[in-house]
C-alpha cells in the first residue's frame, strides 16, 4: 500500500472514530445496551478504525500515546454495548419486568432473554479487552 493510500485510510479512520467519540460524549448516562443504529458506521468499521489509529500511535510520545491508547481501548470495548434494535428492546422490556419484581408483569416473558443479553454483552466486552491486550501489554500472548 502506498503512502497516499495509507494516509487516506488513517484520515478515514480518524473521521469515523471522532464521530463515534462525539456520540459517546453525548450519552447522558451509561446504559447496558444502546442501539447500533446510533453508530456513525458499522461496528466492524469502527473496530478497524480504532485499530488503525492504535497502530498510528507508534510515532507519538509515551505519555500522549498512553492517554490516546487508553481512550481508544475504552471506545473499542464500549462498542460491544451497541446492539441491534430488537435486542435493545427485549433487554429494556425484560429489565423493566425484573425490576418490577412482579411475575405477572406484562413483559415477564422477556426476563430470561434479557439476562442472556446482559451475559452476552459482558462476554463480548471481556473478549474485546482480550483483543486489545496486545496493544496494552506488549509481549502478551
Amino acid at each position: 500500500m502506498d503512502q497516499v493510500a495509507i494516509d487516506k485510510k488513517v484520515e478515514q479512520a480518524e473521521n469515523i472514530v471522532q464521530t463515534y467519540g462525539e456520540l459517546l460524549a453525548r450519552l447522558k448516562h451509561v446504559n447496558t445496551a444502546l442501539s447500533a443504529s446510533l453508530l456513525p458506521a458499522s461496528k466492524d468499521e469502527i473496530k478497524q478504525s480504532i485499530q488503525t489509529l492504535i497502530w498510528e500511535l507508534s510515532d507519538v510520545s509515551d505519555e500522549a500515546r498512553k492517554e490516546a491508547l487508553n481512550g481508544l481501548v475504552q471506545a473499542y470495548v464500549y462498542l460491544e454495548q451497541f446492539l441491534p434494535d430488537d435486542k435493545v428492546e427485549v433487554l429494556a422490556r425484560g429489565q423493566a419486568a425484573i425490576q418490577s419484581a412482579d411475575p405477572e408483569h406484562e413483559d415477564w416473558l422477556y426476563a430470561d432473554e434479557a439476562n442472556n443479553i446482559v451475559t452476552q454483552i459482558k462476554v463480548a466486552m471481556e473478549n474485546a479487552v482480550e483483543d486489545m491486550r496486545i496493544y496494552i501489554e506488549p509481549g502478551h500472548k
